[in-house]
């Protein structure tokens, strides 16, 4: 198994631990386990982009920001999606920077959403490896 095939493997799980929480009843502790989880998959995800970028399209991108501006053409992503990613990304170094309950709050209400455009980007890159 190549770097990039194992790489999406991990992502693969990752989504669907992060699945997990946000399908339970909501708590406090809950809603803290959902951020943890949405911080590691959204790390994995861009390094997974970056990744296949490189591997299969030839394009290095020096941040996340970037390499999700790279994959919309690629997987035919929206302007709106593109913007849901760059968004996400910003939320989860605020994250992991800053914690106030009503940050984590505030978060929490968008990661149903965030994990959606992360399920969407991370099946077109499977679809390509």
């Amino acid at each position: 198994m190549d770097y990039l095939e194992e790489k999406s493997k991990q992502l693969e799980s990752a989504l669907e631990r992060w699945r997990e929480p946000l399908d339970a009843e909501f708590s406090d502790l809950n809603r803290d386990a959902t951020i943890q989880r949405f911080k590691f998959s959204v790390d994995l995800l861009c390094k997974t982009l970056k990744l296949y970028l490189e591997e299969k399209e030839k394009i290095n991108c020096y941040s996340p920001r970037s390499c999700f501006r790279e994959a919309k053409n690629i997987f035919n992503l929206s302007e709106e999606e593109v913007e849901k990613c760059l968004q996400m990304v910003e939320d989860k170094n605020l994250a992991s920077h800053l914690y106030s309950e009503k940050m984590a709050d505030n978060l929490y209400k968008k990661l149903e959403n965030y994990w959606g455009i992360s399920e969407r980007v991370f099946k077109a890159i499977r679809s390509q490896i």
